[in-house]
């Protein structure tokens, strides 16, 4: 129901739904107003009447809020921000987050590098130097590449020297004795001594530190660790390739491919594994080193799981 006030008839006040939005009006009339002593806010349509018979009303899209602080004034309109200032309030707000989210990000990487600067710390405490480790032959007295694992191991740290103990190659494996199986396949001339570090509690920067450090320690860093073809030879199956002879690379280019192409680079890994096998013989090597048949058809060549 609608309430009318007698000090203006021509004006009605009907309450409107408690969802409507609120808006303060400082034209509106002031008997709209309450004079009661609590601010309460009242949202109301404004029907205003156009004809002079009471029947005929026209509502308008106007809302007002109804809100007073005593009993004799009215609160001040409240306005919409313009959207230029919205727009700054936003873009001051996204700035203090960002700088928020980038003092957190300095934070965490401060807490991580303190962590690994201690890391580092204890790593060191762990670190052999290479001076104090024994040589051990690559071969044993049976002819057998010597193992050098522990049980107890979960990785190791292994320094390869040549006949005239100079450093050839420094690795990390977790499997120390395969690891050295594979580099005597590949450069036997350059296996005579090895020296190793068992870890039982390996991490990643107690391994690297400690291949780091022998290398240091050296002086010059050895060829096997260039990062390079030589260092590529060391790691990986044997690339037959490169060592064919004029009239193989010959032979390989009038080759139709597919099974005709992978003729001729198996028949050259099959020469440079037969010169290999002089070299096992030439070091007394009595070990069993079988190449895998199925990579010598692309040319390559390393020992067979």
């Amino acid at each position: 129901m609608g309430m009318t006030f007698p000090q203006q008839p021509q004006w009605v006040v009907q309450q409107t739904m408690p969802s409507h939005h609120l808006h303060l009006l400082r034209n509106a009339p002031a008997f709209l107003f309450h004079s009661e002593k609590s601010c309460l806010p009242a949202s109301a349509d404004v029907l205003c009447r156009i004809h002079s018979q009471p029947s005929f009303f026209q509502r308008t899209s106007l809302s007002v809020q109804c809100c007073q602080e005593n009993a004799n004034q009215v609160s001040s309109s409240t306005m919409v921000e313009p959207k230029w200032k919205q727009k700054l309030a936003a873009a001051d707000d996204h700035a203090e987050k960002t700088r928020q989210r980038t003092l957190l990000a300095q934070e965490e990487y401060k807490q991580r590098q303190s962590a690994l600067q201690r890391q580092q710390g204890n790593a060191m405490s762990e670190v052999k130097p290479l001076r104090d480790l024994e040589f051990v032959p690559y071969l044993n007295e049976d002819g057998l590449i010597a193992d050098c694992s522990e049980p107890t191991a979960k990785a190791s740290v292994y320094a390869i020297f040549d006949n005239e103990k100079v450093l050839q190659y420094v690795g990390v494996s977790r499997q120390v004795h395969p690891s050295m199986r594979l580099h005597f396949a590949r450069v036997p001339s350059k296996c005579s001594y090895v020296k190793v570090q068992n870890i039982s509690r390996p991490s990643r920067t107690l391994l690297e530190l400690t291949r780091e450090k022998w290398i240091e320690e050296n002086g010059v860093r050895p060829s096997g660790n260039d990062g390079g073809l030589e260092q590529s030879i060391w790691e990986n199956p044997l690339d037959c390739k490169p060592m064919m002879t004029d009239e193989e690379i010959k032979k390989f280019e009038e080759a139709g491919a597919g099974p005709p192409k992978a003729k001729v680079l198996k028949n050259v890994a099959r020469r440079i594994e037969a010169q290999l096998e002089k070299d096992f013989a030439a070091k007394n090597c009595k070990d069993r080193l079988r190449f895998d048949p199925k990579l010598k058809e692309k040319g390559l060549l390393d020992l067979k799981n």
